[in-house]
């Protein structure tokens, strides 16, 4: 298949906000959709208008030429194929794309967490997929919207700074060509190992959600998410993860961006520390956090999400390496024992991104191509 262009087919996987908001900005950008998802009744409004109403930042009426619970006719012909269904759907996603993908065609993962692409590639070949195909992934969420009605969506947030990358790194200009005027703001990385290290959900949520336990199950209680729950103790627990996670990205060869550079370069707003610019970022009037709700409890992607598809796959990255990470493991630890789960198990531990027994040259050079 050819360069996407502007009028390029593009495929979402997962009609969840992620998804949505694709839909909206890309339907705008002249681009032709299909939208994907097997909850039809989740999908069935959109079906009926045709598209979505956008308003917000953007505006106007982004049309879906296929809306359908059907894998095979949603992919048919595309150009990408956006996976937008949360990390810890990925080998599911793989395995029901297996069958019905062709030669040329790219996958995307928006957001990969730590080790997506990995995933795919290991479901891939795992479902005897015999198509070529390109695998890449997005560090982080491009867009924030509201979605007051099933048909209409309000778009609050474009992200000024992000980052793809393919795997293996050597196919980053063909993916390039292919997705960069899709995402004008979006940089190309040189490997996985620096979008799935610039992992930020799994940075920022887990220890909020562990530090707040007793607000989250208080009944009735709800608190401003990031000024509020990030106290001066949980900011210094958040300071030492962060540290942890640029050490691992530099046993790899990775550089990655520091938890408050990143977020005052993505939202071009933030204070002279990171206790400022929460506040920032929740209280201003273009501040991206002021629509971010409390979650209920700890059944939620802030943890059954972000602890093993990100925190899990740094961790066993850094033992891979020798590097310790003592606060990423006792959130694992905690978590797991809150939720009666083993999160290092079922996550992405170097055995499920199949790199067991691997060294670091091995693991680059799988990464990274050459």
């Amino acid at each position: 298949m050819s360069a996407m262009t502007t009028n390029g087919t593009v495929t979402v996987i997962g009609a969840g906000l992620g998804g949505i908001a694709l839909i909206a900005n890309l339907g705008l950008a002249g681009y032709r959709l299909r939208l994907h998802d097997r909850d039809h009744a989740r999908i069935a409004k959109i079906r009926e208008r045709g598209g979505l109403d956008v308003e917000g930042i953007v505006q106007g009426f982004a049309p879906v030429e296929l809306v359908s619970s059907a894998i095979a006719p949603s992919v048919e012909g595309a150009d990408v194929i956006i996976v937008v269904t949360g990390s810890h759907f990925h080998d599911d996603a793989a395995r029901c794309l297996a069958p019905v993908l062709k030669d040329g065609q790219t996958i995307l993962l928006i957001q990969g967490g730590t080790g997506g692409s990995l995933v795919v590639r290991r479901e891939l070949a795992r479902s005897g997929c015999r198509a070529t195909v390109d695998v890449a992934e997005m560090d982080n969420y491009p867009y924030s919207l509201g979605w007051p009605e099933p048909t209409r969506v309000k778009m609050t947030i474009k992200k000024q700074f992000l980052q793809i990358a393919s795997l293996p790194g050597t196919r980053i200009d063909t993916v390039m060509a292919k997705l960069g005027a899709a995402f004008p703001q979006a940089v190309a990385a040189p490997s996985t190992f620096t979008t799935g290290l610039t992992n930020m959900n799994a940075t920022l949520h887990v220890a909020n959600m562990v530090g707040n336990i007793g607000r989250l199950e208080a009944t009735g209680n709800t608190y401003r998410f990031y000024a509020e729950g990030y106290t001066p103790s949980l900011i210094t627990l958040l300071e030492a993860l962060d540290a942890e996670r640029l050490a691992v990205a530099s046993a790899f060869g990775a550089k990655v961006p520091g938890i408050h550079a990143w977020l005052r370069q993505t939202y071009g707003l933030g204070g002279d520390s990171l206790r400022d610019t929460f506040h920032r970022l929740t209280y201003e009037a273009t501040g991206p956090y002021q629509w971010t709700g409390t979650p209920p409890s700890l059944q939620h992607k802030y943890v059954i999400e972000d602890v093993p598809c990100g925190l899990v796959a740094m961790s066993s990255l850094g033992g891979a390496a020798g590097v310790a990470t003592p606060v990423i493991d006792g959130l694992v630890t905690l978590t797991s024992a809150m939720l009666g789960r083993d999160f290092r198990a079922e996550g992405r531990n170097l055995e499920n991104l199949g790199l067991g027994g691997k060294t670091v040259p091995d693991i680059r050079a799988i990464v990274e191509g050459g």
